[in-house]
């Protein structure tokens, strides 16, 4: 097929959107499907006898083969909107226990086009650009549920009018992608707009937004908007955030799944449907419900086997001449390299895990190192050529969450290709990897000073590029130099103890890494930001701890200086994104979350669960909330307080490059 595909929706009949000629040109197809039964020959015979009875199904004695290895039953021949009733029918005829179903839960999409070995925007080369799609970018924010700053493209239009919507109607009418933002439903409510006034563009609907958890954090998901012939994109996708379109699009084209659902799913749905798409085109069965459990072991195993990955914990100061190594894509490079997959671990095998009781086979690949190839060379490759293009960037910035998360969904227990001893492994690889590389850096004259999973701090002068080599060598896991640091600050935690990811350094272009303090943060207000640039930038020349101690007196003056013009700063530089993570009954103590929540409520604007609210903090004791401008001060004391925390990380810097006679001790800042 020589036109692009950049979408297909359907799911008894398949429409594949294809591009031509910066214009859309539409084919259906019909899509019959199949699902695969295994189990014991009487059961099957059963099976057969009821699907006989029922006269609504084509099936025949079939062979097939999971990832352990070939499985005999029976095929049958079902329309993708009837695999539900016919998979709860098989269930309810074996007990929930007899059948062993396969290739029953897939999308779609994925599977047409995985069937037929179609892509998603073909490259010929995987330098190409993708094809310019039509796109617009629809922004802006409410305030109170009132749309403001309303933004087409970038240009901001200062109100709703008979001008600005028919902008917006052309728009989106020339585009084949709708980049939307859709927070409080700012979309939604301008295009409700548009159809007061006239405007009509095809069928749309929208669904509803939900809050979720993922790591132990609470999110919200805005509400989606479908829209007739158009790819609509929620602006707030996590993967359109960090990767923009041709990010979107590398995720649609390694994953088969429509760009449009692949905005909406988890970096860890995208790399399981990939499994599944690999699984398709390699003509393997897909379990309906993972049925491999973890092993029986003994607890003394279970102590043995259950780590995560291993931590060099920094002791807090002042470090020069430091480089800092990683890995690249540890835990995939683990699982690709040294052939880790749910169908090669065992007690038997060639390889035996380092500090663990499994074997690895060597003889043939692994299901998931196979499937999982592709993605790391992809990523590797763009990651190797990033800085030459910004589309190359985007594509590696998405490919990296994907392999981030690949890792985690193999001891995932829903994982159709997980295994728990397969995660336990890669984790214990990890370990040995990152311990080889603190003793190799011994070895060649550097002193380790900080590590975290897959990275290292080292300080000193060998041969850095020598030490690379031999990580590499040895540990079989790619391993670059991320940077080399004039010095870097590793902060103290508030027991005292250095922080795992809390830091400041200046590398050699005079650029630097921050993270873990106020200027990475997105829960502090303008103010505390503002200091920290401005303190680092009166850091940036200093090469040395005398130099940065030379800085003292200007630093101290900035401090001051701020303090002193906190109360004539702008009213917006005092807004705070609070971080709403429960209903309001949900909390017990009468926090600032709590009475956001109390005073939205009496505002009669809902915040959901995940939302992070824009406020100002007017009165922190009596519990006064600005989420408008419904009042004109603002509580500075407890701003003042805020500051003065900011203050912290600077001045501990200070501290660290003073003479002896004037340090102090790291309870200061604890």
């Amino acid at each position: 097929m020589s036109d692009i595909i950049v979408n297909a929706t359907g799911s008894d009949f398949i429409r594949l959107w294809c591009l031509r000629n910066n214009s859309l040109h539409f084919r259906r197809f019909r899509n019959r499907s199949w699902i695969f039964v295994s189990g014991a020959q009487y059961d099957l015979d059963f099976l057969v006898r009821q699907l006989d009875d029922s006269g609504r199904y084509n099936y025949a004695e079939s062979a097939g083969e999971n990832v352990y290895g070939p499985v005999d039953g029976i095929r049958v021949e079902v329309n993708p909107s009837g695999m539900g009733d016919l998979v709860a029918a098989i269930e309810n005829i074996g007990l929930g226990r007899k059948y062993s179903i396969y290739n029953a839960d897939i999308n779609p999409v994925l599977r047409f086009m995985s069937e037929r070995n179609l892509r998603f925007f073909q490259l010929a080369s995987p330098e190409d650009h993708d094809p310019d799609i039509p796109h617009v970018h629809i922004g802006g924010k409410t305030r109170l549920g009132t749309p403001v700053d309303v933004s087409i493209d970038g240009r901001k239009y200062g109100s709703l009018n008979t001008s600005f919507l028919e902008d917006l109607n052309d728009a989106i009418m020339k585009s084949i992608v709708v980049v939307y933002n859709n927070h409080d439903r700012l979309f939604e409510k301008l295009l409700k707009l548009l159809s007061s006034n006239g405007y009509h563009m095809g069928a749309s609907r929208g669904k509803n937004g939900s809050s979720y958890q993922s790591y132990g954090q609470v999110y919200y998901s805005n509400p989606r908007v479908w829209l007739s012939n158009r790819i609509a994109i929620e602006a707030d996708s996590f993967t359109y955030s960090e990767a923009g379109l041709p990010g979107l699009i590398q995720m649609s084209r390694i994953s088969s799944l429509p760009m449009a659902t692949a905005s909406t799913v988890t970096a860890g749905t995208a790399v399981s449907s990939m499994e599944e798409s690999h699984a398709i085109r390699r003509q393997i069965l897909i379990p309906l419900y993972k049925d491999d459990h973890e092993q029986a072991k003994p607890s003394s195993t279970l102590m043995e086997t259950d780590k995560g990955g291993m931590v060099l914990q920094p002791e807090p100061g002042l470090y020069t001449d430091v480089y800092e190594i990683d890995f690249s894509s540890m835990y995939p490079s683990i699982m690709v390299n040294y052939n880790l997959s749910p169908e090669t671990i065992g007690s038997a095998g060639d390889f035996q895990v380092p500090g663990l009781p499994y074997r690895i086979r060597t003889d043939k690949r692994g299901f998931l190192s196979l499937a999982l190839e592709e993605l790391l060379r992809t990523r590797l490759f763009y990651k190797s050529i990033k800085s030459r293009d910004t589309v190359y960037e985007q594509r590696d910035a998405a490919l990296k969450w994907m392999l981030l998360t690949s890792f985690g969904y193999t001891g995932y227990k829903n994982a159709k290709f997980g295994k728990i001893e397969a995660h336990e492994s890669i984790t214990a690889l990890g370990r040995w990897a990152l311990s080889r590389a603190i003793s190799l850096s011994i070895m060649h004259g550097f002193q380790p000073i900080h590590g975290i999973v897959d990275s290292l701090w080292i300080k000193g002068s060998g041969d850095i590029n020598a030490l690379l080599r031999d990580i590499e060598r040895e540990t079989r896991i790619g391993i670059v130099m991320d940077g080399h640091y004039r010095w870097i600050a590793f902060m103290p935690a508030r027991s005292g103890l250095g922080a795992l990811n809390r830091y400041v350094g200046l590398r050699d272009d005079g650029t630097f890494k921050v993270r873990g303090i106020e200027v990475r943060r997105s829960d502090v207000p303008e103010i505390c930001v503002d200091f920290q640039m401005d303190a680092l930038n009166l850091l940036r020349n200093c090469i040395s701890p005398e130099e940065i101690w030379g800085k003292r007196e200007f630093i101290k003056q900035l401090e001051r200086a701020y303090v002193k013009e906190l109360p004539l700063k702008p009213r917006e530089n005092f807004r705070v994104g609070i971080h709403i993570t429960r209903n309001m009954e949900e909390y017990r103590v009468n926090n600032i979350q709590k009475k956001l929540l109390r005073a939205s409520e009496n505002m009669g604007y809902v915040v959901n669960p995940g939302d992070r609210v824009g406020a100002i903090i007017v009165n922190k004791g009596q519990g006064k909330i600005d989420l408008g401008d419904e009042y004109s001060s603002v509580d500075i004391q407890y701003y003042r307080r805020i500051l003065e925390r900011s203050f912290e990380p600077i001045d501990f810097i200070l501290s660290t490059c003073a003479p002896p006679s004037n340090r102090v001790t790291l309870s200061t800042f604890a």
